[in-house]
């Protein structure tokens, strides 16, 4: 973040407190003494800002958005302990000489801190019968010989809460219980708020907020790392007020960034290990290198990588069609004919999810033939009802190839090829070849169609030419709610690197849009071995 640091500030007293007086929490520092870097120090300084006449707190809500493995989580912890007992709120300004019990020298007319009366700190759990790392951190601190705060003092310091020296207490809360009392936290940590995506966490966070405002100056930090697009998170949703201008001034969105990855070779260590050293920045103490090695394993997805240790948002080049461009492609006018040739495209899914029908002729109109959604079926998929309609398709058009992802549907293909052949019914293999060879097919026809005034920057196939849809608002939701996932670390940084379909986020249906890739498979396939002609006559080759 490169914000100006304030003019007055608690920060640099509590950021040597705590340098003073506290060590490292869980891990391969653990016990050591703590030095704060350049960057978190200034994060506490910008965090603990004050008016200047009257001492009192400008900041309500502080998020930290940092790269994965920054320590995000330890830094809550130390200020957990800071806010319940050392020199947070203000109380007077220093005169000449003054010097902390701790040893802090301050100048005349710096500001000079107290503890918070009876503090009630709650750090918030995603999970239930855990703690979190922050009061991980918290409880590790407190229990350990190796802080200098624990010489002469004792805590009561259990696994469920802390009680604190003077009354006060420390309380790790999941949803559940953080939704069942009205508490008057002065301080709350919300740690990975990219993680808050159900409504029972995210109530969580707004129930707490609410209650900081009841005690004078409460408030609260908030740690994340890049969120997942789309997914609705409550980091999301600040990144998007931020960007809206929507955020207030007691609110500080500190965010830092790699580069672009468009920007350099992905490809190359040495380039990556640039880029990582500036995500981290100043973390010295970072292992690059094994943050190289999990990025460069085939099972690390690459937008998963940009978001975890670049720590930037992936929707551009993620994203799997540019809805603008989708609407562009409406035609209102065409139809899919009953009688006429088309292929077809099947993907089905189990009660949880939903399952979608898309068809697609020789001229490349698509329309969805059929949707069934766990919210409209009241969580239990109509079988015979999505059998029946198949068997609807079959006697009302000449249905060319049908291909399907048979999995949860395997007796169902099995008995439609007996039925009407083998082709036109036909599985679609679920190997990353096949599907990013589908999805990548539709973007090439997307492409090529919205080109079609230039012939010289087409890039499809001219006997694929032709892309249209009926405007069915179902599918372009599903091709909202859809992504690009990266599968391995082959290829380059762009799209040379093989894909395939994935949700933006929990409950995104994106079954429409799979089908439809599986439909314009089918038609390049059957383009290709000249079962589709000009006539637009089921014509089989031989």
């Amino acid at each position: 973040m490169d914000a100006p640091l304030p003019d007055v500030s608690l920060g640099w007293s509590v950021g040597h407190w705590i340098e003073t007086l506290l060590c490292h929490g869980p891990g391969d520092v653990e016990g050591d003494p703590v030095s704060l870097d350049r960057d978190f120090l200034e994060a506490i300084v910008r965090a603990y800002a004050l008016d200047p006449p009257s001492g009192r707190r400008l900041i309500r809500r502080y998020i930290l958005s940092r790269s994965k493995g920054r320590a995000k989580s330890e830094l809550a912890g130390f200020l957990t302990i800071a806010e319940a007992l050392g020199p947070v709120r203000f109380d007077h300004w220093a005169v000449r000489g003054e010097t902390s019990p701790w040893g802090f020298e301050y100048d005349p007319g710096d500001p000079v801190g107290r503890p918070v009366k009876r503090p009630f700190i709650r750090c918030l759990a995603t999970e239930e019968q855990q703690t979190g790392n922050t009061y991980d951190t918290v409880h590790y601190i407190l229990t350990s010989d190796k802080a200098p705060l624990s010489e002469g003092m004792r805590f009561d310091a259990g696994l469920t809460r802390t009680f604190l020296p003077g009354g006060g207490e420390i309380r790790p809360s999941s949803a559940s219980s953080a939704s069942k009392d009205g508490g008057k936290e002065t301080f709350y940590v919300a740690d990975e708020s990219h993680l808050y995506v159900l409504p029972e966490l995210k109530q969580m966070l707004r129930t707490v907020r609410r209650n900081a405002t009841k005690r004078a100056e409460g408030w609260g930090i908030e740690t994340t790392t890049m969120f997942e697009e789309g997914a609705g998170s409550s980091a999301e949703e600040t990144f998007e007020a931020h960007a809206k201008g929507k955020l207030r001034s007691d609110v500080i969105l500190d965010h830092h960034e790699g580069p672009d990855p468009s920007t350099f070779d992905w490809e190359s260590d040495d380039a990556l290990r640039a880029a990582l050293a500036i995500a981290y920045w100043p973390a010295a103490w970072v292992d690059l290198d094994a943050k190289i090695a999990e990025i460069r394993d085939p099972a690390s997805p690459f937008h998963e990588s940009v978001r975890y240790f670049i720590n930037r948002r992936n929707s551009a080049a993620s994203d799997f069609l540019d809805l603008g461009d989708w609407d562009r492609l409406i035609d209102h006018e065409a139809r899919l004919e009953p009688g006429s040739a088309i292929c077809v495209g099947f993907d089905g899914s189990r009660d949880t999810d939903s399952t979608g029908i898309v068809g697609v002729n020789l001229a490349g109109h698509r329309e969805v033939l059929g949707l069934w959604e766990p919210a409209e079926t009241g969580g239990s998929l109509p079988r015979a009802a999505i059998r029946a309609r198949v068997d609807e398709i079959f006697s009302t058009f000449e249905v060319v190839r049908w291909y399907g992802d048979s999995r949860y549907w395997e007796t169902d293909h099995d008995e439609w090829e007996a039925a009407y052949g083998s082709p036109p019914v036909m599985t679609l293999p679920q190997s990353i070849v096949r599907l990013h060879e589908a999805a990548s097919r539709t973007v090439t026809l997307v492409r090529a169609a919205l080109t079609a005034t230039d012939p010289s920057k087409a890039t499809g196939s001219p006997s694929e030419a032709g892309f249209s849809h009926s405007g069915d608002p179902d599918l372009r939701r599903h091709i909202g709610n859809a992504r690009r996932e990266r599968y391995d670390g082959r290829g380059g940084a762009g799209e040379a690197a093989r894909w395939k379909l994935a949700k933006k986020g929990p409950g995104r249906r994106i079954d429409l849009a799979v089908a439809m890739t599986f439909a314009d498979q089918a038609r390049g396939d059957a383009i290709a071995a000249g079962e589709f002609t000009a006539g637009d006559f089921h014509v089989w080759s031989v």
